[in-house]
């Protein structure tokens, strides 16, 4: 990037200047492959709008988006469409700043780790969660949901291989969940910024070069903050109960990590675990990652990072420098969350066009030289899961220790 797009006043730059200089906040672990390109191509108008915006509130405009290797797209299409894709870390300040910005949908989804000494019969869970299913459960006056058998939320059985000296149970649960319940008005303001019209009459509505953003400022961004925790705790205790009323008390819980949150008023962790154990949202140092159901997942010890060996290795450290974000680097404690979506026919992205705000995806095609794809609505277009090579990329970086491989068992979707 130029010196001089960097020194200019954000709000002067033309379009191809903007994406230009938002392209160089990207910094990208992941594995390069078709939705890899994807996200960083969609994640450059989402934070070229957030860096007009931060300017116009006397913000330094220096929002960037650290992914882990599960860099992926969002199927979410509002999230979308706001220029946001999905698999890591999105950060617009040092924490303290009251600016949110809601387009980015946090979900408050995450994985209950549990250990059980006996493996359950599937026919004894499945009448197990018809009974759950009937009742009516609460937490803090919220009703319970169930959803996991919606999207890629599951509850899955696995078998244990320890792979350190950390010794786990012999059998793996792990149940991943979110708070659909908290979304919109039903319990006040929700969380979800296209679902709560209370929530959209408390933000701000801004208009920029490539599409409408929504943030909350100051006292509201307070309120935002509050009502988000409120959310995080409500569906991590939800998986609780969850657990509770399927295994009553024969397991032990390892961990129950959010990877979908507000982690401050300046970050939010968009489908990636979050490894900073001094955060008091993060119960646990040890992370799960859910591949697909006919492959190992694992466990992992989370590590500060990325180290500056690290950012080195991957070209980030002097372009962080010159941006004086290393700092921000150097604590982006992530981990993958599971796999990522994957195109098996993508290769990558090499245009994009755009009309009347709408962007769309002119992608080479791995089968046929002169073929291409050209998409803009990327929920609609079949997809599969990764395998192991995003925990070895995860492993290679330094970014935990495997503590265990876990081998599945059976995988319940009611």
């Amino acid at each position: 990037m130029e010196p001089k797009i960097v020194n200019r006043e954000v709000s002067d730059l033309s379009r191809k200047e903007l994406l230009a200089r938002s392209s160089e906040f990207i910094f990208s672990t992941g594995l390069n492959d078709g939705t890899s390109s994807l996200c960083k191509e969609n994640m450059k108008y989402g934070l070229a709008q957030m860096h007009l915006i931060l300017e116009k509130y006397g913000f330094e405009p220096n929002a960037l988006f650290i992914s882990s290797p599960d860099e992926t797209i969002s199927r979410n299409r509002y999230r979308w469409n706001s220029g946001y894709g999905y698999g890591g870390k999105l950060e617009w300040g040092a924490g303290d700043d009251k600016i949110v910005f809601l387009n980015t949908k946090p979900n408050h989804c995450g994985i209950l780790v549990l250990g059980l000494w006996e493996m359950m019969d599937p026919y004894e869970i499945i009448k197990k969660i018809d009974e759950i299913k009937s009742k009516e459960l609460y937490f803090d006056g919220i009703r319970l949901n169930w959803d996991y058998g919606i999207s890629n939320h599951f509850i899955s059985c696995f078998k244990t291989n320890n792979l350190t000296d950390m010794e786990y149970p012999p059998y793996i649960f792990l149940i991943h969940g979110s708070a659909p319940e908290l979304r919109d008005d039903t319990y006040g303001i929700g969380v979800y910024i296209d679902k709560s019209e209370n929530l959209k009459n408390m933000s701000i509505k801004e208009e920029t070069k490539f599409g409408t953003q929504y943030i909350v400022l100051d006292s509201d961004a307070d309120e935002y903050m509050e009502i988000n925790k409120r959310a995080l705790e409500f569906s991590c205790k939800k998986r609780e109960i969850i657990a509770q009323h399927l295994f009553e008390n024969e397991f032990t819980i390892i961990c129950n990590q959010p990877h979908q949150f507000l982690k401050d008023y300046n970050s939010i962790y968009l489908g990636s675990n979050c490894t900073d154990i001094e955060c008091d949202l993060i119960n646990s140092s040890t992370f799960p990652i859910a591949l697909r159901s006919d492959i190992s997942a694992y466990l992992m010890e989370g590590t500060n990072n990325l180290t500056k060996q690290t950012m080195m290795n991957l070209g980030f450290y002097e372009r962080a420098k010159k941006l004086e974000v290393n700092d921000r680097l150097e604590n982006a404690n992530i981990t993958p969350h599971g796999a990522g979506y994957a195109f098996p026919d993508i290769k990558d992205v090499i245009n994009v066009l755009e009309y009347k705000d709408q962007r769309y995806f002119v992608c080479r095609l791995k089968k046929g030289k002169n073929r291409l794809k050209i998409v803009r609505v990327v929920s609609d277009l079949q997809y599969e899961y990764r395998k192991r090579e995003v925990v070895l990329k995860a492993v290679q970086l330094n970014l935990g220790r495997l503590t265990a491989r876990l081998t599945p068992v059976f995988s319940l979707k009611l």
